[in-house]
């Protein structure tokens, strides 16, 4: 399982790589506008969770969160962007179907996005967006189960979004993302499945440069 979950690491930094190679090479075609861009945004996470239906007796939730975001954008051309996407939220895992409070677990979500920008000419600028995501767990704590551990998963994201020019180089933008997250847990020595799939809402203040 260590060799799988390194293996697929080892893959989305093979793919950062090839890509912003793949941007270096571009760039030089043309420089007339703003290549750089740099977010803080604030989101709200929304887990959909599926629990093993083995464990649906235990009636397991896991709550949403809100948490601050850093994005780093890199322009190929006016249309097309890369974007790293960095995050860390905690949830609060609920049993009884959210009536008890139960633990608590720490993901740490970075993805990275190619995003498609049909309208770069104007002041609302919409973009789609598709990429990967690599979902860690940490510091996962349940009450009933000391030896509990949620497992690192990969998955793909997609967005939608808007940038908004506020003046020369600033930007609002207002987005929404959703993660294929589908890790393994263990409790009490069995492995389960507990698919977390999160629809994510955020809006914030970039900068361009």
């Amino acid at each position: 399982m260590k060799r799988f979950t390194i293996a697929k690491l080892a893959g989305v930094l093979a793919a950062c790589s090839l890509l912003f190679s793949a941007a270096s090479l571009c760039a030089a075609a043309d420089d007339s506008f703003e290549r750089y861009g740099v977010r803080i945004r604030g989101i709200y996470i929304m887990p959909d969770e599926k629990v093993d239906s083995r464990l649906s007796s235990l009636g397991i939730k896991v709550d949403d969160a809100v948490t601050p975001e850093l994005d780093l954008e890199y322009f190929i051309t006016r249309n097309l962007s890369t974007e790293l996407v960095l995050a860390l939220s905690k949830h609060d895992i609920m049993i009884n179907n959210g009536g008890t409070n139960a633990g608590s677990l720490w993901l740490l979500p970075p993805s990275l996005y190619v995003k498609y920008h049909p309208l770069p000419q104007y002041r609302v600028s919409p973009y789609v967006g598709f990429g990967m995501n690599v979902v860690m767990p940490f510091d996962e704590k349940l009450t009933i189960d000391p030896t509990f551990k949620v497992h690192t998963t990969l998955g793909w994201a997609a967005k939608v979004g808007a940038d908004i020019k506020l003046i020369d180089h600033v930007y609002l933008n207002i987005d929404a993302m959703y993660y294929d997250c589908r890790p393994d847990m263990t409790v009490a020595g069995t492995k389960y499945k507990l698919n977390l799939n999160p629809f994510i809402v955020g809006t914030g203040i970039g900068v361009r440069f």
